[in-house]
């Protein structure tokens, strides 16, 4: 049986961790929400791996004792503050990491392959203590005594995850504000591929945003970001960059961009005007089970235009967001619009994967690109 969110939180708090920071995944399930309503304990959601690793050394470094829960996925966001801060300075944290794609686990998402098969190999390879979750109360509580020495020599230890070893007690519903938006993510990829050139090149990012996309326009000048979150809009902007004659469109999410939100200081420094990058915001991580992202405190539009782009727009309603998008079409860029949308979607969003491997994907992408295609995509 998994442990129930509340008992290893419970647990963490009696043992004297008293902030928590990190990424969600869904293995997690309702863990990032639970532990912002946990008695005593500080929650602070970060933009990446490694900011909650600095948090928690911050925190550290003031007498408490922090918890760093990510995907690991994530991982290699953490390698260089893991090992040029925590661990030659002597700071102890404790790491809750989800493995996906796991080699002794049904097959995940091709995204995981490589990572689930090498984390505990990078673990060891840098000298960093684990263990595997057994999936009962006492396999927590030796893992929170191994930390507990571990913490007293300043070193860290990662308790390690697999699928359904942390269950959730009852589900948290979202604030109303998370929900009101009359958008879905689905209506705003509809309405700007019925405005964009059939030429137009589309990069989406990892999640619900590039399986609506699949969905609702799925073509070989599509390419699919399927991991490495945050980074959509960079490739896109590599891609226009490079392709000055084609129109390219990043189609983003309100956590990609928090997570490296310094490649909007990027793109706007190298300003290729022949980007339009959306950005899907539903002020969470929807994919991973609805956990809050700090969109909701920040003017991601503010911020673009701060960084250089020449449109930085809010978009609430349809009719905006198609004006906005026609101004987009006849100005040069790059062009930001931010359309705040609702966590409504299809109950079966098909898979990217469904059709395409990553590699598939990239080169139909790569065929079309250069043969100015927009045939409809092949069935694989």
């Amino acid at each position: 049986m998994p442990i129930q969110t509340n008992v290893l939180l419970s647990k963490l708090r009696t043992a004297g961790y008293s902030l928590f920071s990190g990424v969600p995944c869904s293995h997690f399930a309702d863990l990032f929400d639970k532990a912002a309503r946990e008695p005593g304990l500080l929650a602070i959601p970060a933009a990446n791996e490694g900011s909650a690793v600095a948090l928690a050394a911050g925190a550290v470094l003031s007498g408490r004792r922090a918890v760093v829960a990510l995907q690991n996925s994530g991982f290699g966001n953490i390698i260089n503050p893991l090992t040029s801060l925590l661990m030659v300075s002597e700071i102890p944290v404790l790491l809750l990491l989800s493995v996906r794609g796991h080699p002794d686990e049904p097959a995940d998402e091709p995204q995981h392959t490589i990572m689930g098969a090498k984390t505990m190999a990078l673990l060891d390879l840098l000298s960093i203590e684990w263990c595997d979750f057994d999936g009962t109360d006492t396999g927590v509580d030796r893992a929170i005594a191994r930390s507990d020495e571990l913490f007293r020599k300043g070193a860290p230890f990662a308790l390690l995850f697999r699928s359904d070893q942390l269950a959730s007690c009852n589900a948290v519903k979202p604030p109303p504000s998370m929900i009101d938006y009359g958008l879905s993510v689905g209506e705003v990829i509809d309405s700007i591929c019925k405005q964009i050139a059939s030429d137009t090149l589309i990069i989406s990012t990892s999640g619900f945003i590039s399986r609506e996309l699949f969905r609702v326009w799925d073509r070989p000048l599509n390419l699919y970001i399927q991991g490495s979150l945050g980074h959509c809009s960079a490739v896109a902007a590599g891609v226009a960059l490079t392709a000055p004659a084609r129109t390219v469109l990043a189609l983003d999410g309100d956590g990609s961009v928090l997570m490296h939100m310094g490649a909007l200081s990027t793109i706007g420094y190298a300003s290729p005007n022949n980007l339009i990058h959306v950005v899907l915001d539903n002020e969470g991580y929807v994919s991973t089970g609805g956990q809050l992202s700090t969109s909701r405190t920040s003017s991601l539009n503010a911020v673009a235009s701060a960084c250089g782009y020449r449109t930085a727009a809010l978009c609430k309603r349809s009719d905006h967001l198609i004006a906005v998008t026609q101004q987009c079409l006849r100005t040069s860029g790059p062009h930001f619009i931010v359309c705040k949308v609702n966590r409504q979607h299809p109950p079966r969003l098909p898979r990217v994967t469904s059709r395409y491997s990553p590699l598939q994907n990239k080169t139909t992408f790569q065929q079309a690109l250069h043969n100015g295609g927009s045939e409809p995509a092949q069935a694989w």
